[in-house]
């Protein structure tokens, strides 16, 4: 599996129906991982926790070897086609923030020239938070909507159990003195 369709499937649903290709901050959950094994050049930069990035294809002279990096908020990892990355969060303390990391697939024309540092910032530390704020309000309104739901349901069997309730009440004395 290409970086592209791991890191789409990490991707909110509308961008990946939107045809646009993978770029951006992701994040990843204390205890999860994830595998990329990249068709082109490409950086992985963290932007926010730390993460441990094994690497592997990474020494020419040892098939097969990995290499085991530690990367820190800012530093950045330069990922050749054909070489497996597998990275998790790295919290030696126990705690559990989250790794916010940023995958950008490099042109052969681009290997030369970096990206905006601002840029990156920008991305990873404004508009990242809102699609996350926006997913995170979408989610407490459905959450919302259930509970609503599922308190109006229980509103009307309530008030049926006491229509029933209230008729027999009413009824079983009128049979009484009809009999």
């Amino acid at each position: 599996m290409s970086a592209r369709n791991v890191l789409e499937s990490q991707q909110s649903v509308h961008a990946a129906t939107a045809g646009r290709r993978a770029a951006g901050c992701w994040k990843l959950a204390t205890g999860q991982a994830l595998s990329l094994r990249p068709n082109s050049h490409g950086v992985l930069q963290i932007a926010q926790g730390q993460a441990w990035v094994t690497l592997r294809g990474a020494l020419a002279d040892l098939p097969g070897a990995a290499v085991d990096h530690v990367l820190q908020p800012g530093e950045q990892l330069t990922v050749a086609p054909g070489q497996h990355v597998v990275m998790e969060a790295w919290n030696p303390q126990g705690s559990a923030e989250a790794v916010a990391f940023r995958w950008d697939a490099l042109p052969a024309s681009a290997l030369t020239r970096p990206a905006s540092q601002a840029a990156r910032d920008w991305e990873c530390g404004v508009v990242q938070p809102l699609r996350d704020l926006g997913q995170a309000l979408g989610q407490g309104g459905r959450a919302l909507g259930t509970a609503l739901a599922g308190v109006a349901g229980a509103g009307g069997r309530f008030a049926a159990g006491l229509a029933r309730f209230a008729l027999l009440r009413i009824a079983a004395p009128l049979q009484r003195r009809t009999v």
